[in-house]
């Protein structure tokens, strides 16, 4: 039986009340960092435009958006009580093919069942989702689950001791 992944369109959790959202474009890394980040569309905009260096209107490039999750790991910045515990560079899923063992790379519909639990901010060529506890938070409406996976980051809440 084929496990079906529920499909969430991201734009009408955190940017129906935004102005900002409404004038923009190519603003899949918005959407992915307000949901992984349980943010709101205006504040996630800002961070990716300080972080990544997006240009208004513009998509964010995929070596921006590394280096920036690299900055944010290294810096341990969180953001909302949240942090990049984790960067996973192209996942490959591997088969038992005619006797010897094969990597393949992972689609998205496969890393989400692969990693059903927690937050990932996932990374396809031209694409940004997110992946909460096995639901796909995209927004494009069909989803993006055959496109290949490129980077995922795991997001974690930041955990404070007290003593």
């Amino acid at each position: 039986m084929k496990q079906e992944i529920k499909i969430t369109n991201v734009k009408a959790l955190v940017g129906k009340d935004s102005t900002i959202a409404k004038g923009e474009a190519n603003d899949c890394m918005v959407y992915a960092t307000a949901a992984a980040f349980d943010i709101d569309y205006d504040k996630a905009h800002q961070h990716v435009k300080h972080r990544f260096g997006r240009t208004d209107k513009k998509g964010t490039g995929m070596f921006g958006i590394i280096n920036g999750m690299k900055e944010m790991v290294d810096l341990r910045e969180n953001l909302n009580g949240k942090f990049v515990r984790e960067i996973i560079s192209q996942p490959y899923k591997k088969y038992h093919l005619h006797g010897r063992d094969v990597n393949r790379k992972n689609r998205v519909s496969t890393f989400i069942k692969e990693h059903s639990q927690g937050t990932y901010l996932i990374l396809t060529s031209r694409h940004a989702l997110v992946s909460k506890d096995g639901e796909m938070l995209d927004n494009n409406q069909g989803g993006s689950g055959k496109a290949f996976v490129r980077r995922a980051f795991k997001i974690e809440p930041v955990i404070t001791f007290q003593p």
